[in-house]
């Protein structure tokens, strides 16, 4: 207890601003005195576990939603590509839209509240609806209603994308997190090792050398070696010291160089040369990652151009070629096949289609992300951040476009 006071009311004063520090607080104290004691760190196991929780949820809410859906269908019962009830479309029961689905036979003014009252004007998509199912609208009913329907549309399959990103973006954060401070420590640790030869070169004992440090700025090491000092002070052996600092930190550089300094000091070597060449090594290593990154940047840049190049070719078939396909098979009369020149094309399911071509840029964006997430640091959490950013972007564009895509096949 009277360390523990001592500890707290010791202070120093910082040579440049002049101001009085205090070495540790009093709240800091336990957590330095037990670092010895190998505590297990639940913060990775919280992060997953509460990622497969929300993942799960909204995989249930995904297949609640589709099965609701599926109660009602769209139908076309005269094949004329002009659908009898579309607002049955994705109409489960978690289903909604970020503003109102309207029919063009409204009146005036509620058409103009519907569109300017609640819903996102600038993004809407319409569709035909059949003003009469009982008649042949290809030869007879040349003027169908147009029902439009406001976007983004969240439904059962935009779950399975939350899903899919509750599953990584949690742990992708979090481990990026760790990653950038470690990432400032291992910067900052060959300047440690440099300095600390330096002054042990220059006379000082190794509790003098650490102390003075310990007023030094080393960004996010400062902390470290503040402990390092304390330690030090209370009569532990630097052998020990180097061996909890190693246990804090868990970065392999740092394991590293304090391993290599500790087999040092043991044999009876010189600590100042082998503090320098520990501090060489562990600059060289950084320069190596630094090197290795650049030399993937490109390979990484090509993964991401042929995600986009997959998006835009998926963009020009949704928006351009399908629909084309589409009107011509209903300008033609066709109810089933439609030929050009030697190319036989069935009947066109446009939903169907663009739901296959938004699970086709799930499966490519979260593999390409993963691809370059291993290929640029080798880290499942970069691979996990890149997945979710590819997934994200190739979503947004199927939601903001208004292309429509549902779990189940309509029955038109």
């Amino acid at each position: 207890m009277t360390l523990k006071g001592d500890l707290q009311k010791k202070s120093y004063q910082d040579p440049r601003t002049g101001a009085k520090r205090r070495w540790m607080e009093y709240s800091k104290v336990n957590r330095w005195l037990n670092v010895r004691n190998k505590t297990f760190d639940w913060a990775p196991v919280v992060v997953v576990f509460f990622s497969i929780v929300f993942g799960l949820f909204f995989f249930v809410i995904a297949s609640i939603n589709n099965t609701t859906d599926a109660q009602t269908l769209v139908v076309d019962m005269d094949y004329d590509k002009q659908f009898d009830n579309p607002w049955a479309m994705n109409d489960g029961r978690f289903s909604f839209t970020f503003g109102r689905t309207y029919d063009e036979s409204m009146g005036k003014e509620n058409r103009v509240e519907a569109i300017y009252g609640l819903g996102l004007p600038a993004i809407q998509a319409n569709v035909s609806k059949d003003s009469n199912p009982a008649v042949d609208g290809i030869e007879n009913e040349m003027n169908p209603n147009t029902w439009y329907r406001s976007f983004p549309e969240i439904s059962a399959i935009d779950y399975v994308v939350f899903a899919l990103l509750s599953l990584m973006l949690p742990y992708g954060l979090y481990g990026r997190r760790r990653d950038r401070i470690r990432s400032r420590v291992e910067a900052k640790f060959p300047d440690f090792l440099r300095d600390l030869a330096e002054y042990w070169k220059g006379g000082l004992s190794m509790t003098v050398a650490i102390q003075t440090l310990a007023k030094g700025e080393y960004g996010n090491l400062n902390e470290d070696v503040n402990k390092m000092a304390a330690q030090i002070s209370w009569g532990i052996s630097f052998g020990e010291v180097l061996d909890m600092f190693t246990e804090r930190v868990t970065s392999p550089i740092v394991t590293r160089a304090v391993r290599m300094v500790d087999e040092a000091n043991r044999a009876g070597g010189r600590i100042s040369d082998i503090l320098l060449a520990a501090s060489f090594d562990a600059r060289e290593i950084k320069a190596l990652e630094t090197e290795r990154r650049q030399e993937v940047g490109s390979y990484v840049t090509v993964i991401y151009a042929s995600f986009f190049v997959y998006l835009g070719i998926i963009l020009v078939l949704a928006q351009t070629f399908i629909p084309a396909i589409v009107d011509s098979a209903v300008a033609t009369g066709s109810t089933g096949s439609m030929s050009i020149g030697n190319l036989t094309i069935r009947e066109v399911n446009e939903v169907w289609i663009s739901t296959i071509f938004l699970y086709s840029l799930i499966v490519q964006g979260i593999g390409n992300g993963l691809a370059a997430g291993f290929m640029a640091n080798g880290r499942l959490y970069s691979a996990f951040n890149r997945a979710s950013f590819l997934l994200v972007v190739g979503w947004l564009v199927f939601e903001l476009t208004g292309i429509g895509t549902s779990m189940i096949t309509p029955q038109i």
